[in-house]
């Protein structure tokens, strides 16, 4: 078992994890059972049962206190003793109570246990290609990762994604999507686009998105005989983001695979299953170019105009202003010579506009790219809607 080691005295570099409260939420999501919980202090004791002394650990609450920081070191140090770790393990398993964890592995021959700084870079700038793609994914399974991103979107990839210590084990990169006590109030929907009945955090719904996708592409680069066609393989999670940036994440000379693995936080329970290990070697590597192929073949945006009456308007953000609200307008269009629904993403003033056309009963147009997803069909951004032919329109209607 690992003792009250001196790496214990450099706590202080993981200050801002190892907190007292983190601590006790790790000790309650590990069989621990608080005897004494008082203003200043807690005592928690772990009963290991086979005739084993119990563990007592007092955890300090008022950092006024002169001895705080003392008292904090000696349960850091029954801790590590008590599970064997050393303080990094011991602080990403504090960590993992409030964050979903995801670590990055690259099996890579390296001389001395370090790889090109270039490489590196190249390696965060594609973990953060894929979690951008798990996060719109999230927002909209229907999402094709291009256009414009939702705000809440935004500060979750600039607030809640944390890059971690790295792991001992080849080179490992790990990355935390921590989890607020308050969640945004985001839709949900599942990969149909429909009311989605199981509640999670956005957070644990990026990471649940991201697993898929690695686990799907994973599974379509070595064996594309298993699914019907790359639809099939798009409806489960493929994505085009996600499959350029393992491209480049595995570009490197000498590098043999990587492993992807997820660890979910304590505070929030895992309702659905979702692979947590995703394995490629250097067989599925190799297969990602021809998946990328696949994909651009498939996803190629097609540029249209269409023109037609909106019959439907579907609200997606309602913001405290008129300009902060968006979705779906709904038109019968011509689309192969044949009147569909078709879809247009719109907001702000486009989006008001959108009102005052269904009420006028005044068709919109707008370019934007055409794409089909299942049997919808849907104008992509960027989107152009054409506001000086709706506005002179509009002026001239009776109030």
């Amino acid at each position: 078992m690992a003792t009250g080691n001196s790496s214990v005295e450099s706590i202080v570099e993981y200050e801002d994890i190892l907190t007292p409260a983190n601590v006790a939420q790790f000790l309650a999501t590990r069989n621990w059972t608080k005897k004494v919980d008082r203003r200043f202090d807690q005592v928690w004791v772990l009963e290991e049962g086979d005739g084993q002394r119990p563990v007592s650990v007092l955890l300090p609450r008022e950092p006024t206190f002169v001895d705080y920081d003392r008292r904090l070191r000696e349960a850091i140090s029954v801790l590590t003793g008590a599970y064997d770790l050393e303080l990094p393990e011991l602080a990403e398993k504090v960590a993992s109570v409030r964050a979903d964890l995801f670590f990055v592995r690259i099996d890579q021959s390296m001389r001395d246990g370090t790889i090109p700084l270039r490489q590196a870079a190249g390696m965060l700038e594609g973990i953060d290609q894929m979690i951008r793609a798990a996060a719109l994914s999230a927002h909209n399974p229907r999402s094709s990762g291009r256009g414009r991103i939702p705000d809440y979107v935004n500060e979750f990839l600039n607030d809640d994604i944390r890059m971690g210590h790295t792991k001992k084990g080849s080179f490992v990169i790990t990355v935390a999507a921590r989890i607020d006590d308050i969640e945004p109030d985001v839709p949900q929907a599942s990969a149909s686009g429909e009311s989605d009945p199981v509640t999670s955090s956005f957070t644990r719904r990026v990471m649940m998105s991201l697993a898929r996708s690695l686990d799907v592409t994973r599974r379509f680069a070595a064996a594309p005989s298993n699914f019907a066609d790359v639809d099939e393989a798009m409806d489960q999670g493929l994505r085009l983001q996600v499959v350029q940036a393992l491209q480049e994440m595995s570009a490197s000379e000498g590098l043999r695979g990587l492993d992807l693995s997820f660890e979910w936080a304590a505070a929030e329970p895992q309702r659905v299953p979702v692979p947590t290990r995703i394995s490629l070697d250097r067989t599925a590597i190799d297969g990602l170019l021809e998946v990328e192929r696949r994909l651009i073949r498939r996803t190629e945006p097609e540029r249209a105009t269409l023109v037609g009456l909106v019959k439907e308007l579907k609200l997606e953000e309602d913001g405290d202003s008129p300009d902060d609200q968006s979705g779906d307008a709904i038109i019968h269009a011509e689309v192969g010579n044949r009147t569909r629904r078709v879809a247009i993403p719109l907001a702000g003033v486009d989006w008001q506009l959108a009102i005052s056309a269904l009420r006028a009963r005044v068709p919109l147009m707008a370019t934007g790219e055409l794409g089909k997803r299942g049997n919808t069909w849907r104008l992509n951004e960027p989107i152009e809607l054409d506001r000086s032919y709706l506005e002179s329109v509009l002026s001239g209607r009776p109030k």
